[in-house]
């Protein structure tokens, strides 16, 4: 019984395939956002580098063309995830995938610190970065 209380708090009984399909893509972003961490994944690993640019390619070409995409998608996905009439669980995944776009600044802002950091370290982290990204956009 609490679990149909749960789905009826939540004004979703049963997910659409079309909802499905739309909580998926704001993952986009942080997906597109975090690639630059797999620079040496994908060195080690040509097969993903190509499935990469494969499956990303086009996004990413959409992506660099439009100037300032990466703040007009993060304002865009801040904005609508916020309007009532969407439905549930494609604002929570617009607000998780904010989330974890915001989380891959904290390994950018350590790239900048003025020490150097080793490269087996900053390779590793980094590769560290992007394969916990991919698992949590998984």
């Amino acid at each position: 019984t609490s679990n149909k209380k749960y789905l009826h708090m939540s004004n979703n009984s049963e997910i659409e395939g079309t909802d499905r399909v739309l909580s998926c893509l704001p993952y986009l972003i942080p997906l597109l956002d975090g690639e630059r961490y797999g620079k040496y994944l994908f060195y080690l690993v040509p097969a993903l580098g190509m499935a990469d640019s494969i499956l990303l390619g086009p996004f990413k070409a959409i992506y660099s063309l439009i100037p300032f995409a990466q703040l007009i998608a993060f304002i865009g996905l801040s904005v609508l995830s916020r309007n009532p009439d969407l439905p549930r669980p494609v604002r929570f995944n617009m607000q998780q995938a904010l989330i974890l776009d915001i989380t891959l600044i904290v390994p950018s802002l350590l790239g900048q610190l003025p020490f150097p950091i080793p490269a087996l370290l900053a390779n590793s982290g980094s590769n560290c970065v992007y394969l916990a990204m991919v698992a949590s956009v998984g």
